[in-house]
């Protein structure tokens, strides 16, 4: 295995020249760089990452905790990551919790042990989960979801505004009677998600019907359930259901039409978030398309800001615009 000695050795400069140059700690004219670096080439030298991060104080490692890598919506936001970290000589150390407390501890503990040089946290929705980041010491940024009353480094979606969307663009299709299926408001996201509901149905003059508000979680089992719950209870059917995600109006959708109700000749449904799925599911789900390349992006390059600038205190929001999409699942495609 080669070493800056034999570098040297070969490009005809110092060792001290040859450390200058890979680690840029001092000027080098750019012919000596030429020589240095024909000399690495072609011995095919590595240099030592651990030895390097040891002097320099920096791994180039980011480290990303997510809550469940098997949601289609996390793919989209881990690839803005990766293409931002690697523009800026960075990789990632990728730790997937499946919603475990547990994991979510060994991997923070693991991410210290690694030395890494932040923290890029999707789904941090407790005070007690962010106290526990906090206690590292790294420098952090959240996204998508974060505690209560926290107004620091995060990069999330326009949450209301992207269910008013959905209920201004229902309403224009001439349905008053709208149900809501929520997420869990526990979770920041869906708390957020349930406002611009409430505030969408206002500014269109629609009103609230409390039989047709059913409260779950983000899946489509919880959609699929509080259809069937839906079905069961109400004498007549809503004139459309507006779903907190896309997962949720699948399940939606799947109850529908066990109960031989047909979409959207019968009801219209409406998304949230446009799963890959989407467009090509039985019916084409009209939907609210979130910017998550660009949420990924941004964390990221939030993050590299904060890490090259130690001493700034960096207490920002990021929020993205979503926009409507509209597909066949509310009877219309203008």
């Amino acid at each position: 295995m080669a070493t800056m000695k034999d570098i040297s050795k070969m490009a005809g400069v110092s060792i001290a020249t040859v450390s200058a140059v890979i680690n840029k700690s001092a000027y080098v004219s750019p012919e000596l760089t030429d020589r240095v670096n024909k000399a690495i080439e072609e011995l095919n030298y590595r240099p030592n990452a651990v030895a390097r991060s040891l002097k320099l104080k920096s791994t180039n490692t980011v480290g990303v905790i997510m809550s469940d890598i098997l949601n289609p919506y996390y793919p989209t936001i881990i690839k803005g990551m990766d293409d931002a970290a690697i523009q800026n000589n960075y990789s990632l150390i990728l730790c997937n919790t499946s919603n475990e407390q547990g994991r979510f501890l060994t991997y923070l503990d693991l991410m210290v042990e690694k030395r890494v040089d932040g923290l890029l946290l999707a789904n941090i929705s407790s005070q007690e989960d962010l106290q526990k980041v906090e206690s590292t010491g790294l420098k952090y940024v959240l996204l998508n979801r974060k505690p209560p009353a926290y107004d620091k480094n995060y990069v999330g979606i326009n949450n209301p505004l992207a269910t008013e969307l959905s209920v201004k663009h229902l309403a224009k299709q001439g349905h008053k009677r709208i149900a809501y299926l929520s997420g869990d408001l526990q979770v920041s996201t869906a708390r957020e998600r349930w406002e611009g509901f409430v505030s969408g149905m206002n500014q269109n003059g629609l009103p609230i019907d409390d039989t047709l508000i059913f409260h779950g979680d983000y899946t489509q089992e919880s959609g699929y359930a509080n259809v069937k719950k839906m079905l069961g209870e109400v004498k007549e059917l809503p004139d459309a259901i507006c779903a907190a995600s896309d997962l949720v109006a699948f399940g939606a959708v799947k109850a529908l039409r066990e109960a031989g109700i047909r979409v959207p000749d019968d009801i219209a449904v409406m998304g949230n978030d446009n799963n890959p799925f989407s467009e090509n599911f039985i019916v084409p789900l009209s939907t609210i398309a979130h910017p998550t390349y660009e949420m990924g992006k941004n964390a990221m390059e939030f993050l590299l800001q904060m890490i090259e600038n130690q001493n700034e205190i960096h207490h920002r929001q990021i929020i993205l615009t979503p926009s409507l999409i509209v597909r066949e699942s509310c009877g219309s495609s203008a």
